[in-house]
């Protein structure tokens, strides 16, 4: 093989390999509402259960208020399964800190 080849083969990996470790997650971080009130929303491809999701999200959260020293209170929570071919696994928590 030619060096070339070799090197366009490097590239295409390389681009592959960032397309799939970009489309694992989506997460949209903690989102100020106003008003004391947040909400957090993330999907993950490695999941197979939004549930699994939504405590991952509770756990940061509950560390997000305790950074300032308040109490998480949920206010709303939901969670998606996995579904083949049209979505990851994904929950969404609303709360604020008191």
């Amino acid at each position: 093989m030619s060096n070339f080849r070799k090197n366009d083969m490097r590239i295409i990996i390389s681009a592959v390999s960032l397309f799939v470790l970009y489309g694992c997650a989506t997460n949209s971080g903690i989102v100020d509402l106003g008003g004391g009130n947040y909400v957090y929303e993330k999907e993950d491809s490695m999941a197979y259960n939004g549930n699994a999701v939504k405590v991952e999200i509770l756990k940061e959260a509950a560390a997000f208020c305790a950074k300032q020293g308040k109490q998480m209170i949920v206010q709303s929570s939901s969670a998606k399964p996995y579904t083949p071919a049209s979505s990851y696994a994904g929950a969404e928590v609303q709360f604020s800190c008191n």
